[in-house]
């Protein structure tokens, strides 16, 4: 039905390729998505109306087409090919609110030591610095309080 690109006919250096220009596509495709919803934002009586409802809907556009292209071709395939699609769109929002998650944790850690008052410890978020050069990982850490608990 569409036309396909085999990876037997074009060879390793024709996937690399491929590969290579498929990025790019999608590198400037994104540059070009965050530009212009940052320019929406600039007009203030369309601020909120740009920040709950087109944004969003820029951010599922992509997604969506996954689902479209991965759904396309013969009904018999159609189902297997779904479920990659289902799969990598899956995968995709996990590494998504992972990455971000990890990040913010390593970035925010602080020295962990027993408290004075108890043998329990605790996180040191007042002491100057929060975490002492060439602290492990096995020694700091972050702390849940009250604040961000039910924040």
């Amino acid at each position: 039905m569409f036309p396909s690109i085999e990876p037997n006919e074009v060879g390793n250096s024709g996937l690399l390729w491929l590969f290579i220009s498929y990025g790019y596509l999608l590198f400037k495709a994104s540059n070009l998505i965050s530009e212009g919803s940052e320019l929406l934002l600039l007009v203030p009586s369309l601020a909120g109306l740009v920040g709950g409802v087109v944004l969003p809907l820029l951010g599922a556009v992509p997604d969506g087409a996954i689902m479209l292209f991965s759904g396309l071709g013969d009904i018999s395939t159609a189902q297997e090919t779904l479920s990659v699609g289902v799969g990598a769109l899956a995968g995709s929002t996990i590494m998504l609110l992972t990455v971000p998650w990890g990040m913010s944790v390593f970035a925010g850690r602080v020295d962990i030591a027993p408290s004075a008052k108890d043998d329990k410890l605790c996180a040191h978020y007042s002491s100057k610095p929060k975490l002492s050069e060439g602290q492990s990982l096995k020694n700091s850490g972050v702390a849940i309080t009250k604040e961000t608990k039910h924040a």
